[in-house]
């Protein structure tokens, strides 16, 4: 990543930063809303610089603790976000002049707390002349309290994952969630499947690969792919390859009929229609805005779908489909590479609360399910609660349900994560994020 960001982008980085560290608002909607009228290339530093920033938010705050004297608690708050934004550029960027980043910093401090300069642009030009991590080790006994800060995690969650997967696994789900993740890109098989999608792509300035995990799915190794008339004509959408994946887990039937609750914004129904068109889907979320833009991404990508506004957790349908596929409400601990926001505002009571949510959505729509069909719940987690132990609860008060064998149901390499009866996992790694999907069958 180089260049240095401009005062427009300075001052948008560190709002989003306060905001994102004040509030439960999930970045994701702000971020874009900010990046919107900025020059490609400001767009680019802009999203590098918050997700960065709060990426490697634990770590930064040791280095400048360690470089100012005090903890971070006893440094104004106003300055913690000009001094987090111009620490992660010394440290993490590596063609952005130094000189840049500091007189950023001093200039946003003169705004928010004019007597504090000098402190800043000390603490700055001290982490300016050391600026590799190597210079910074963090000082603390606690080999567990020290990971959570080299790998900037919460404690907790270090530990649930060291008790839940081992020491091993959970350093590489640690390093996997620091990674920056790539764009991928889902191709439909009804317009000409991936190998068609890229060389179309190629011919418009935008460089692919295809992915191992989906047969579906492209990461973009250059070029802009929004900008294409690709895009506009609705041949492919920008969705994760895990949850390309976690949406056909197991592969659809031609002429299955399908509803996916908690539809918005699609990705579920659009995988499932990239690996067979000929299936009757109806889509429903609670949220009107949701619906709106799940509407306009069938719009553009050309498919005809119902759509409906409403509660998949009290449903008013009649009748009775195939297959019901859920997107439960969790913790997100699958996808913090790509929304690292999320890490800072999760607590274990919180994702206690909603596996509640979950498991009042999974009785809401368990009956929508034919007597043969399949129930299947999927999240962007990996914590137990949201995901085996939900299932485990709900197979105790529904009785007509039982887990779904996915053995011999599965193409390589998604058999390769089969966790359990019924159970699919992908743990977050270095090129895909982390995804459950459980299979139930109504008997």
């Amino acid at each position: 990543m180089s260049g240095a960001s401009s005062p427009p982008v300075r001052k948008a980085a560190a709002r989003l930063l306060d905001l994102a560290l004040s509030s439960r608002t999930a970045l994701s909607g702000p971020l874009a809303e900010a990046q919107r009228g900025l020059e490609p290339r400001d767009r680019r530093l802009l999203h590098e610089l918050v997700q960065g920033s709060l990426r490697w938010r634990a770590r930064l705050d040791d280095v400048i603790a360690t470089a100012a004297g005090r903890p971070l608690t006893k440094i104004d708050a106003e300055l913690h976000a000009p001094l987090r934004l111009a620490a992660y550029q010394l440290l993490f960027l590596d063609r952005v002049p130094a000189y840049a980043a500091v007189s950023e910093a001093v200039d946003e401090a003169k705004r928010r707390a004019p007597h504090t300069v000098s402190f800043v642009n000390g603490v700055l030009r001290r982490i300016s002349r050391s600026p590799d991590l190597t210079d910074w080790p963090v000082e603390i006994g606690d080999p567990v309290e020290r990971l959570a800060i080299e790998t900037s995690h919460p404690r907790f969650l270090v530990e649930r994952w060291q008790s839940a997967y081992g020491v091993e696994q959970a350093a590489r789900i640690l390093d996997a969630n620091n990674r920056r993740g790539g764009l991928h890109l889902l191709a439909f098989d009804d317009r000409g499947g991936r190998a068609q999608l890229a060389r179309q792509l190629a011919g418009e300035g935008v460089e692919t690969r295809p992915l191992h995990l989906s047969p579906y799915a492209l990461e973009v190794t250059s070029g802009d792919p929004l900008g294409t008339r690709s895009y506009l004509g609705g041949d492919f959408y920008i969705q994760d390859q895990a949850s390309q994946v976690a949406a056909l887990i197991p592969e659809p039937q031609g002429g299955e009929s399908i509803f996916d609750a908690a539809a918005a914004p699609g990705g579920k129904s659009f995988a499932l229609l990239a690996a067979q068109p000929a299936l009757r889907i109806v889509a429903a979320d609670a949220s009107p805005a949701r619906v709106a833009t799940l509407r306009e991404n069938c719009r553009r990508l050309r498919r005809r779908l119902p759509v409906l506004a409403a509660d998949a957790a009290r449903p008013a349908l009649g009748g009775q489909f195939d297959r019901v596929i859920v997107d439960l409400p969790c913790s997100g601990t699958g996808i913090l590479a790509r929304h690292p926001d999320l890490k800072w505002r999760l607590s274990a009571s919180e994702i206690g609360r909603l596996a509640s949510a979950a498991l009042d959505l999974l009785g809401g729509v368990a009956d929508l399910v034919r007597p043969g069909g399949l129930l299947v719940a999927i999240t962007c987690s990996i914590e137990s609660e949201e995901n085996k132990e939900l299932i485990d609860q709900l197979l105790r008060d529904r009785s007509e349900y039982e887990p779904l064998p996915l053995e011999g149901r599965l193409e390589p390499p998604a058999d390769d994560h089969i966790a359990g009866p019924g159970l699919w996992r992908l743990l977050p790694a270095r090129r895909n994020d982390g995804f459950t999907a459980q299979v139930l069958r109504k008997r």
